[in-house]
């Protein structure tokens, strides 16, 4: 028994479509070992995973049988996530928790959103930071003044609560999630959220019951 969280077909394909030279399509096929990763599933007694889209990719891609697949959603520690009446909502700020380097996360089409709202908006994006981050590239590019886009590096968890807890908004605009633990995190701590219809967000959105879904 093994779990999948989704099948590496998606991040394979996510990565092809943003490949623009041979070498980097070479270096996506060996970065991610679709082939080893069906072979073992095709073999595997059950699978867990944690959605219902999840499973249905799985099926699809590496032809495993329904009853040899089982769903069980990500759990988490609503004593660590939660709201605080302590800590104030911060006007305008909005807050996304994703890689930019993942095409599938959608981060280049929130900061192309940032540059259409206004000026008072701003993004903290919880993301490994570097001076040439492809996220505030794209925002200089956009004419999206400096302040308005925070880049936080890695965070503690307690730092990362504390974010959820004083963001106007959480967005998730991934173009797949497998899961979508942000979207888990920003609602069980008290933040709206408004997430994209991909992958299992739809699925977690209505479990949480606290954002929209675009």
């Amino acid at each position: 028994v093994s779990t999948i969280h989704h099948p590496l077909t998606i991040d394979r394909r996510a990565s092809f479509r943003r490949d623009t030279k041979l070498s980097e399509a070479v270096g996506t096929v060996e970065f991610h070992p679709v082939g080893m990763q069906r072979f073992v599933a095709r073999r595997l007694d059950a699978i867990i995973t944690s959605s219902h889209a999840s499973a249905g990719e799985i099926r699809r891609d590496f032809a495993v049988s329904d009853e040899r697949l089982h769903m069980l959603g990500n759990g988490l520690d609503t004593e660590l996530f939660r709201p605080d009446a302590q800590v104030a909502r911060a006007p305008g700020e909005i807050l996304c928790v994703g890689r930019t380097s993942d095409p599938n996360k959608g981060v280049a089409f929130l900061v192309r959103a940032l540059a259409k709202l206004p000026p008072d908006v701003r993004l903290v994006l919880v993301d490994e930071d570097h001076p040439l981050h492809d996220a505030r590239k794209l925002a200089a590019k956009l004419g999206v003044a400096p302040e308005r886009l925070r880049i936080t590096g890695r965070v503690e968890t307690d730092e990362l609560v504390r974010l959820y807890q004083r963001a106007s908004l959480v967005v998730v605009p991934s173009l797949y999630e497998g899961f979508g633990l942000p979207a888990t995190e920003a609602m069980a701590c008290g933040a709206p959220v408004v997430a994209s219809r991909a992958g299992a967000l739809p699925e977690v959105m209505e479990t949480g019951g606290g954002g929209v879904l675009v």
